[in-house]
């Protein structure tokens, strides 16, 4: 039986940036990315992103953080950056309290490199991680305070280049969106409990063009979630379109089985599903395959959890598989061929 998804988000956004103040007893490098293009006030009519304001930060003084600062109606920036194997490096921007505020890091080499990150409020109060074991590598919430706020970032041993998505929303609205668009004529846009990551092993048939990472933090905290991504891929390779509704029955998350047919936007997909496990740890795949002008798309949700039972008592509930559907649907229900 086929069955529509509906667009489960519906955000009204305005133009408004975040004040900022100056910092007096430590000079900082500022940054002055591109105005970033708000887009239009309804959801469904968002138009694709005119450029992703980006800033390349030069060297700074040993010590000092690097200042970032939204131009007048800028709500989001990507920083490109490195640091160095051993060292660290401290970012500072200003927001007002009751903002929400989302920060994520792209590193720009194989999924196995980490960047871990420490947000810090200037009157002390540790945003992330919550507890100093833990390791933090996204951070998603409404600010506590209106101050300055030190984002700081340390890789895992190896000096990396990467990418830092920096988005704050304007007061009173809980959402902002980007947009993309592949090669092969389809659009997607995603909201900011997203972003953009590098793709883990899945059963896609063709490497992702793009994968999101939902950083939601709320529904990871206290929970055993480890992680859950939106992977997508196109091809128009004849092999992989010839057998591109049927499952993958090489992946590398175990075998697949049929669900049933699902319609979006005019994109018939055929849902399987596939699980794994090991040492403690579940892998699903929801997997979503369709084919269209002789090209063969993909949509695969990935959820990784491990087993609640092997936690300290009453440390770690059961996450809310629900809530991360809803999240991972959403998206789905905006791809749209062009």
């Amino acid at each position: 039986m086929k069955k529509t998804l509906f667009l489960l988000l519906v955000v009204v956004l305005s133009a408004c940036a975040a004040p900022v103040t100056q910092i007096a007893p430590e000079p900082a490098q500022v940054i002055q990315p591109t105005p970033t293009v708000v887009p239009s006030p309804t959801f469904t009519a968002v138009p694709p992103t005119e450029g992703f304001p980006t800033y390349t930060p030069p060297t700074v003084e040993a010590g000092k953080p690097i200042e970032i600062r939204f131009p007048a109606n800028g709500t989001y920036v990507d920083v490109t950056d490195n640091i160095v194997a051993g060292g660290s490096k401290t970012y500072l921007l200003n927001a007002m309290q009751g903002q929400v505020m989302s920060v994520s890091v792209l590193p720009q080499a194989d999924a196995a490199s980490t960047i871990s990150m420490q947000i810090k409020g200037a009157e002390g109060s540790v945003l992330c991680p919550k507890v100093a074991e833990e390791q933090c590598l996204f951070w998603r919430g409404m600010l506590p305070a209106s101050q300055d706020y030190f984002v700081t970032l340390t890789p895992d041993g190896r000096g990396l280049q990467f990418v830092m998505r920096v988005a704050i929303n304007p007061l009173n609205m809980g959402f902002q969106y980007f947009d993309f668009e592949s090669a092969t004529g389809i659009s997607l846009t995603y909201p900011d409990t997203f972003a953009p990551a590098l793709p883990v092993q899945g059963n896609y048939k063709t490497d992702p063009v793009l994968t999101l990472q939902l950083i939601e933090s709320e529904l990871y905290d206290k929970t055993n979630l480890g992680e859950v991504y939106l992977m997508f891929s196109s091809s128009a390779d004849s092999r992989v379109v010839s057998t591109c509704t049927e499952p993958n029955q090489n992946g590398g998350g175990g075998p697949e089985y049929p669900v049933g047919e699902e319609t979006v936007n005019g994109l018939n997909f055929v849902h399987t599903t596939a699980e794994g496990a090991g040492a403690g740890n579940f892998y699903q795949q929801e997997i979503f395959r369709a084919v269209q002008n002789n090209t063969c798309h993909e949509v695969i949700f990935f959820i990784h959890f491990t087993n609640a039972g092997n936690y300290a008592p009453d440390t770690v509930t059961e996450f809310n598989r629900d809530s991360v559907m809803r999240n991972l649907e959403a998206v789905l229900s905006m791809l749209k061929p062009q």
